[in-house]
């Protein structure tokens, strides 16, 4: 997997409407209308810019339209996320984010349920 960066949260928040577009490129237009922290454009167009910079999105001129494509899945993103995210916190054991979880009383019976049997599907694969 290639190098992603980390987003910061607003530029994330972008990032996500993009991603659930129903079709690409999306106009930043229908982006800053999604976004339901309601910026203002210029504040959207300066996010979309910077994911531009950081590799996130593709622009391209449609008319006098600025549309964007994504460049990479939100399924890598969060892959990156979701390592990157153990490694810093819990370094790499996946036992002692289970654990802290569960100390805190986050995870209930059914998600440790959901948990044993995802990981029986895992280990039959």
């Amino acid at each position: 997997m290639k190098k992603i960066k980390r987003l910061p949260d607003a530029e994330l928040i972008v990032m996500q409407e993009i991603w659930n577009a129903p079709a690409f490129p999306v106009a930043s237009t229908w982006i800053t209308n999604r976004c339901k922290e309601q910026w203002k454009t210029t504040s959207v167009l300066t996010f979309l810019s910077r994911l531009c910079e950081k590799g996130f999105v593709k622009c391209e001129k449609e008319g006098k339209v600025n549309v964007y494509t994504p460049l990479i899945t939100e399924e890598d993103y969060r892959a990156h996320e979701s390592v990157s995210f153990l490694q810093r916190f819990y370094r790499g054991s996946i036992r002692d984010l289970v654990a802290s979880l569960s100390d805190t009383g986050e995870l209930t019976s059914d998600d440790l349920d959901e948990l044993r049997d995802f990981l029986d599907t895992q280990g039959r694969e």
